[in-house]
């Protein structure tokens, strides 16, 4: 599902991973998270990172500030963050 009022078709991958999914949208400048339908204790859905995921995590916001900036990249990222 994505962010209501959107185009469907603007969206990006930028990370993909079995619990979450990062996409965005350089047109609106918008983020969207998307988190497995995994359940806590609550019943809400949860996610829990190691160092080495939450390393991916920020560097693919980087990525995508940079993205929003039109900064040039020294090199091409694939959409699984590599």
């Amino acid at each position: 599902m994505k962010a209501k009022g959107l185009d469907e078709t603007m969206w990006e991958s930028v990370l993909k991973k079995d619990q979450f999914e990062i996409q965005m949208n350089p047109t609106y400048k918008s983020i969207l998270f998307q988190v497995s339908d995994t359940a806590g204790a609550d019943g809400k859905p949860e996610l829990m990172l190691n160092q080495a995921e939450l390393f991916e995590l920020l560097h693919a916001f980087l990525a995508i500030n940079r993205s929003f900036n039109k900064e040039t990249m020294y090199y091409e990222e694939g959409p699984d963050g590599a």
